[in-house]
């Protein structure tokens, strides 16, 4: 298990389990190239810094003095190295964007002394409550208005401005309340500010005491499923759009077979592991397209089978080499908890209410997921629960077929 987790690295997890193990579990060393995103982030970031702490001190710093710290922080890098991902923007363009953006808010808040500055790209760590799971985060700017509401700010570069209702700004925002509020109880009246500098716009919000709650325990469980990932070796690959500037790649169980057919090497046999193993991929969606076609087929007939008979009023239908039965009936069936939770529930009670209880069965499923795994008991029910578990390693195998080329769909 982590000895602290943190924002990005919850959202490691979440984006790819694999990557997770890569980064943190197995603490794997690879090449990361440096974007001109990230380089461009980090190099607003120090002159804001700059700019508020000598604010703080009375110090004005001018525009022109602020861009030329801005451009002093660029050079001597070699831009050569730096990634870029567009089509049509270089280094320069970014250079020219931060420039932009700067100027835009030195506009907006010189001589940069609202308020009263607490701290800035301040560390701060802290144990969740009713656990022993420690978290932590870097704060940009700490900061206490004149209303006496103390604002956790954080600076943003990108070009995608987040809502108060998407799970980054929840999960980073508020994981940052909680290290200000265990750090500084006496801090009561908190207020959450995302700043986009690129769109000059301020995302704020403020959580409420449920909310605080729910994402205390939201915390709990994502680090319950990385500790239960460690411990069955469980750690799937989640393929998306970020799969492309990952530094893992060569490693990857989903990219690594794709990079191998890329490669050329004439020293291997004619039909090597590697090219078994496409071929054996593309007989099998080939297979299982058929399938899905039969499959579709099938469903058609039995469809007109069922009109027919109902035509003719028969229920054995020949044909030549067998026959088919044809049954229309009509049955009545309790709902169930996949398709009506709350309905289920109610019935469970007015069965219980009836000394019905053993017609409902135990849901081990139900129970593995909701109780067990995300540990809603205390240590000793869980002990007890414990000698029933059973470990299953299960293989599957879906295929998933490409779509056509100059097809939409």
């Amino acid at each position: 298990m982590l000895k602290s987790f943190s924002f990005s690295s919850l959202k490691t997890f979440r984006n790819c389990p694999q990557k997770f193990r890569f980064r943190y579990i197995d603490k794997v060393r690879a090449p990361k190239a440096e974007t001109a995103d990230l380089r461009l982030g980090n190099i607003i970031h120090d002159v804001l810094k700059q700019l508020y702490k000598r604010g703080a001190d009375g110090v004005s710093v001018s525009l022109e003095d602020t861009l030329s710290l801005y451009e002093s922080l660029w050079a001597g890098i070699d831009r050569d190295k730096i990634t870029v991902g567009s089509d049509y923007l270089g280094v320069d363009d970014y250079i020219r964007n931060g420039r932009k953006m700067l100027t835009t808010y030195h506009g907006r808040y010189y001589p940069f002394d609202q308020g009263t500055l607490l701290d800035v790209e301040r560390k701060l760590s802290f144990t969740l409550s009713g656990t022993n799971f420690v978290f932590s985060g870097r704060i940009d700017r700490l900061l206490k208005k004149d209303d006496g509401t103390v604002e956790i700010c954080d600076y943003k570069t990108g070009r995608r401005m987040s809502q108060t209702s998407d799970p980054d700004f929840y999960y980073q925002m508020g994981l940052y309340q909680l290290a200000v509020q265990a750090n500084f109880p006496q801090l009561t009246n908190i207020e959450l500010s995302q700043y986009y500098l690129r769109m000059d716009e301020i995302v704020t919000d403020k959580l409420t005491p449920d909310r605080v709650d729910q994402l205390k325990e939201d915390l709990r469980l994502t680090v319950i499923e990385t500790i239960q990932a460690e411990r069955l070796g469980d750690f799937p690959t989640r393929e998306s759009g970020l799969c492309d500037y990952c530094e893992y790649e060569e490693l990857c169980p989903a990219r690594r077979h794709r990079l191998m057919l890329n490669r050329e090497d004439e020293e291997e046999p004619s039909v090597s592991p590697k090219q078994q193993a496409f071929d054996k991929v593309t007989e099998l969606l080939d297979k299982h397209q058929q399938m899905k076609q039969l499959e579709a087929e099938i469903d058609a007939l039995k469809g007109d089978l069922g009109r027919l008979a109902t035509e003719l009023g028969v229920n054995r239908v020949e044909g030549e080499g067998g026959y088919v039965t044809v049954k229309h009936s009509h049955e009545e069936k309790f709902v169930v908890k996949t398709a009506d939770p709350q309905a289920f529930a109610d019935l469970s009670f007015q069965a219980r209410q009836l000394g019905l209880e053993e017609y409902f069965k135990l849901d081990g499923r139900a129970l593995m997921k909701d109780v067990y795994s995300k540990r809603r008991l205390d240590d000793e029910s869980l002990k007890k629960l414990q000698p029933f578990v059973i470990e299953k390693e299960t293989l599957r195998v879906t295929p998933r077929l490409a779509k056509p080329k100059g097809s939409d769909a």
